[in-house]
């Protein structure tokens, strides 16, 4: 399993799940309207999807660098720069352009994914790596 993983083109899965995610949020109507399971299901769907986006980035620079232990400075720099992306995906689908909501509470279901995955994703990739 490690040799496949180390195998994958340099930060191809990051530029696969931004472009996923890029998609996702800036087009007006990707997908057709569900029923949702719970009050506030969306919320669940930021914190994964922003989770995922700065798991990604960890994974991709782990598996490059070939480090043990991902540095702090490292880990820093993914969880203000995810957090940033959010913000900036909040606030672009509030334009006229996208016609989508400009939510706050989104942003900080964003913000609290990359936040759980600053705690989480290391053990994972120290064990997957």
């Amino acid at each position: 399993m490690k040799e496949f993983l180390y195998k994958i083109p340099a930060y191809l899965p990051t530029a696969i799940v931004l472009m996923l995610l890029f998609y996702l949020t800036l087009v007006p109507q990707p997908l057709p309207p569900i029923d949702v399971p719970m009050l506030n299901f969306d919320k669940v769907v930021h914190i994964i999807m922003m989770g995922g986006v700065s798991f990604t980035i960890m994974f991709d620079y782990k598996r490059r660098e070939r480090q043990r232990v991902l540095p702090l400075s490292v880990k820093l720099y993914v969880l203000v720069g995810t957090i940033a992306l959010g913000a900036f995906i909040e606030l672009a689908q509030g334009t006229d352009f996208i016609h989508r909501g400009c939510d706050l509470w989104d942003g900080v279901a964003n913000a609290l994914g990359c936040l759980l995955s600053f705690f989480i994703a290391p053990p994972i990739l120290r064990r997957l790596l």
